[in-house]
């Protein structure tokens, strides 16, 4: 789960910055099948929520599906680094200063993604993991309008077939 904290910044002549103080919270499920030892393929889903300070209303920020490609390169049961590149495609997926102006985040948008990560399994099941890179966003593909530097942090549960 990620923590957005969402300000729109706005000059008010002499007086000082002012944010309008909403949030948004967001949730990702990631589903990565092992295609072999040390590669995985699947796909997340994204969702947010938003609570708006002053008028104090609540909805669906966002939302999106991709694919993802993760590549573990050391041998490893307990610590797991990873390497992985993912990508959105959605709706108002607004990232950093994209997402403080208007309407700028709007509509359909591509979101690509590569970050390094670290999950620490604690039991055969279920584990934690911590992750950082960078997202590129725009209306178009490859066409960036937008980047954030994401820091995330979730649990793992390991499933065996």
């Amino acid at each position: 789960a990620n923590i957005h904290t969402l300000s729109n910044f706005s000059y008010l002549g002499n007086d000082t910055l002012q944010t309008d103080g909403s949030s948004e919270l967001e949730f990702v499920y990631r589903d990565v099948r092992m295609v072999t030892e040390r590669l995985g393929v699947g796909f997340q889903v994204l969702t947010s929520f938003f609570v708006d300070g002053p008028d104090a209303s609540f909805g669906v920020g966002s939302w999106g599906v991709g694919p993802i490609v993760r590549a573990y390169p050391l041998r490893s049961d307990q610590f797991q680094p990873y390497i992985q590149a993912n990508s959105l495609f959605g709706n108002n997926l607004a990232v950093s200063e994209l997402a403080n102006t208007a309407n700028g985040g709007n509509g359909f948008r591509v979101r690509l993604g590569l970050r390094a990560g670290m999950a620490f399994r604690i039991t055969g099941d279920l584990g934690i993991f911590t992750e950082i890179g960078y997202d590129w966003e725009s209306s178009r593909l490859f066409k960036a309008d937008a980047r954030a530097l994401q820091a995330n942090i979730g649990i793992d549960y390991y499933l065996f077939n």
